[in-house]
């Protein structure tokens, strides 16, 4: 069933803060996620943890679609990261998940024929950027839960097999290196 975002899901804007060495919030900024939109666990930037930023604080499975810049893309925040605010780059979806997979829509939005849309759909001089309105009117394919099911379990079968592929090259590149070693000295 063709259905748009904004039938399932609360579209809202990021925070915009001032980085703090007094924080103790995480700021997630685009950079603290893989090509994949996977969060790669290294935090660099904290906010005060105030009244304001309260209010801002990710819920769990909340996910962050980052909107502005070269490189679109969607991630799932999970309450194990900590607590965390999304800067301001994020839009953040908090979905009706009696009807959608939190982790479903995020496999939808990073095909890369919806990044291209998106690609497509930005607009800015300098940086593109994609308005609201328009990720509200992003049309996609609503699967029955059973079946956005299966697509969750095939994408944790594929970020598996990435992980034991990366892995498999690290040590590769060591027994190369170590044979090298053993070979000149």
């Amino acid at each position: 069933m063709e259905i748009k975002l904004k039938e399932i899901a609360e579209i809202q804007f990021g925070y915009y803060g001032k980085p703090s060495e007094n924080g103790t919030l995480a700021y997630l900024q685009a950079k603290h996620f893989n090509e994949f939109g996977q969060f790669t666990e290294e935090i660099d930037a904290f906010l005060v943890d105030d009244d304001k930023t309260k209010t801002q604080l990710l819920q769990n499975d909340d996910i962050l679609f980052v909107a502005k810049g070269f490189r679109f893309f969607a991630a799932l925040y999970k309450k194990e990261i900590g607590n965390a605010v999304a800067s301001s780059i994020f839009y953040i979806l908090r979905v009706d998940q009696t009807r959608v997979i939190p982790e479903y829509l995020v496999s939808v939005l990073n095909l890369p024929k919806n990044k291209a849309y998106f690609q497509q759909s930005a607009s800015g001089s300098s940086i593109p950027s994609i308005r609201k309105s328009e990720l509200e009117d992003f049309t996609f394919n609503l699967l029955s839960i059973e079946e956005q099911r299966k697509v969750v379990a095939l994408q944790e079968l594929y970020f598996k097999d990435i992980k034991i592929t990366e892995t498999l090259i690290d040590e590769k590149k060591k027994l190369f290196q170590s044979t090298i070693l053993k070979i000149i000295n």
